[in-house]
């Protein structure tokens, strides 16, 4: 093992993009304990969700399928909502509404591309962003809710020039 920048423990045998995937946890671990947990959401792999009272919040931390281990690792945080009051699956709030993190904050990226070098400016980064975007959200509950009851999932911010998805 050998300390990478920032302290992180990089295993020399281990693939240079198993090494970024390792970041990649690191990054979601530290904003568990500093931004998700403290706020009520729980995790489960790359996604955090908490429920406030008929609502579901997720957001999901999505690798690209292009990372190769000769490039950053690039991820997208996407981020849905559910709710109680329309049809289940599996016990839980459909996701019936999404958007990418640009789609609440319009100066976030779309994309984040992290290497050590770049771990600490994305992990500040998030946790300026990630509060904005879940204060943002619930201006979109409504018309969200209203096209699930409907049976249609919904793109946030909504396109009032398409009438479902």
């Amino acid at each position: 093992m050998r300390a990478g920048v920032h302290g992180l423990r990089l295993n020399n045998n281990v693939r240079p993009l198993r090494a970024m995937q390792e970041i990649l946890k690191r990054l979601l671990t530290e904003l568990h304990t500093a931004y998700f947990k403290p706020n009520g959401f729980t995790k489960e792999r790359q996604r955090f969700r908490r429920e406030i009272d008929t609502v579901m919040q997720q957001v999901e931390f999505q690798s690209s399928q292009w990372n190769s281990s000769d490039s950053p690792l690039r991820f997208y945080v996407n981020i849905s909502v559910g709710f109680s009051d329309v049809p289940m699956r599996d016990g839980k709030p459909a996701l019936t509404g999404w958007c990418r993190l640009p789609g609440l904050v319009a100066s976030a990226p779309g994309e984040f591309d992290i290497t050590p070098a770049s771990y600490e400016s994305i992990r500040s980064q998030l946790l300026e962003l990630l509060p904005q975007a879940l204060l943002a959200l619930p201006k979109h509950y409504e018309g969200v809710r209203s096209r699930a009851k409907a049976g249609w999932h919904a793109l946030i911010p909504l396109d009032t020039q398409r009438p479902n998805m």
